[in-house]
């Protein structure tokens, strides 16, 4: 064996071990900052399982069109008092949704959107508990992302 071979032998395997390990990481989702923006899929998967579930939305530049279609995914009766925007309230109408019901809502005061145009729409639905008589807020641990309609 030469000077130095064993060195450089052990900085290939180091390289090497390396280079998988960033592999690794950015299979599993990479580093926290690096990855990329919610799409709608994750939008729509995350928001589909929430105790209060939007199933199906419709976000349109028309005033008054805007439709989402929610549903209670727990065991016990919710009526949903608000749901928010950004801040923005869009719908106040308490609904009562019995385990496993859903029902379409009608929005109001819908933040502006250009037909085409992506959004994201942090969003936050306030709910009681009929049984126990207790208040929820679920702020989304992702947006709601679609395609603006016209």
């Amino acid at each position: 064996m030469r000077k130095g071979q064993s060195a450089i032998e052990y900085l290939v395997i180091l390289a090497a071990v390396i280079i998988i390990a960033l592999i690794v990481i950015s299979v599993i989702g990479g580093f926290p900052g690096m990855t990329r923006g919610v799409t709608e899929r994750d939008s729509a998967s995350y928001w589909t399982s929430a105790d209060i579930g939007i199933v199906w939305y419709f976000i349109s530049a028309t005033p008054g069109t805007s439709v989402l279609v929610i549903r209670n995914n727990r065991v016990v009766p919710l009526n949903v008092t608000s749901i928010k925007f950004g801040g923005t309230e869009v719908f106040s109408t308490p609904t009562l949704l019995s385990p496993a019901s859903s029902t379409n809502i009608t929005l109001t005061n819908v933040p502006s959107c250009t037909p085409g145009q992506s959004y994201v729409l942090t969003t936050v639905i306030t709910y009681k508990d009929v049984t126990y008589r207790t208040i929820s807020v679920l702020s989304g641990e992702k947006p709601l992302v679609g395609t603006c309609q016209p």
